[in-house]
């Protein structure tokens, strides 16, 4: 049997690596990524019980260093699938299996290569998105494609959803090339550097809400940076306000008199609020102290403007 290394994070890796142990392939061993303080799931913790559980030895680390390369050699593994990894994997670790070295990007390769493709999506108003399987390479995400899936993104899809999406796709293009990488006949077909892309990275204060901009913008935002992600924000009194969920209106009042960000009705349940072309329900918030609440039980005026 082919002797396999997984090396991944996220609630995808550990769905991947569930997936890798249903097969039956011969795990040599897995590299569990180490969650920033701030994350609020553990899937380090929930892969290493899952490879201990399978008698699988595992190692929770943040980057591979040159120890941890060193002990990959020793391994010698002749297939190394990596899902849900943050940092780079270097050369001396990607270039040593005969079968390659292969991850799973969250995009349709090569457009947006890099960070945060889920978020981007969603707040590019991409009206489909996929997943790409490919070898790693020097530069990022330019390897060669073993294989992709495509899929179309609902008009109100949200992160979480998006996500969902992006693990179902990941898991069935794996299932599908599994056999390919195992015995070392999976295709490598070259990008088209040409048409690449890349996406910036994405800070937790990236998330500002600009009112002025149109309805269809801000609701976007909302719905790519919705939990788990840190959210959509915007300041209320002086205080930070996050939005976990906003609808846009339909066939809203015209506002001759328009001051983007300003509260025009509210009820129990949520609050209206001009932006730049026409108006957002707010429905869900969250003060920096507070709890998830309904956002008509807070901005309870249409003197309240938001983003002050």
């Amino acid at each position: 049997m082919t002797r396999l290394l997984f090396i991944g994070g996220t609630p995808r890796g550990r769905r991947v690596l569930e997936t890798l142990i249903e097969r039956e392939v011969d795990l040599i061993g897995v590299y569990a990524m180490r969650e920033d303080d701030h994350e609020q799931f553990r899937e380090s913790d929930t892969i290493s019980k899952l490879a201990r559980d399978n008698s699988v030895p595992v190692m929770v680390t943040k980057r591979l260093s040159q120890y941890e390369e060193a002990e990959i050699v020793a391994l010698d593994p002749e297939l190394i699938i990596v899902v849900g990894w943050r940092t780079m994997i270097s050369c001396a670790v990607y270039s040593l299996p005969r079968n390659g070295c292969v991850g799973v990007h969250d995009s349709p390769l090569p457009r947006y290569r890099g960070f945060a493709p889920v978020n981007w999506a969603i707040i590019n108003g991409e009206p489909a998105w996929g997943v790409s399987l490919m070898h790693l390479a020097e530069g990022i995400d330019e390897g060669d494609i073993v294989a992709q899936k495509s899929f179309a993104i609902g008009e109100s899809v949200t992160a979480a959803e998006l996500y969902e999406q992006v693990t179902e796709s990941t898991l069935e293009v794996i299932n599908e090339n599994l056999g390919a990488l195992l015995n070392g006949s999976a295709r490598r077909t070259p990008q088209d550097h040409a048409r690449a892309t890349y996406a910036c990275a994405r800070t937790p204060g990236d998330g500002e809400i600009d009112w002025s901009a149109s309805t269809q913008e801000i609701d976007r935002l909302v719905r790519g940076l919705g939990f788990p992600y840190p959210g959509a924000f915007t300041s209320w009194k002086g205080e930070k306000i996050t939005i976990w969920e906003a609808v846009p209106v339909m066939r809203a009042p015209v506002y001759e008199g328009r001051i983007a960000g300003r509260v025009v009705s509210f009820n129990d349940e949520s609050a209206d609020v001009l932006t730049g072309d026409g108006v957002l329900r707010i429905t869900k918030v969250q003060l920096a102290r507070g709890e998830v609440s309904d956002a008509g039980r807070i901005l309870r005026t249409v003197k309240a403007s938001l983003g002050d």
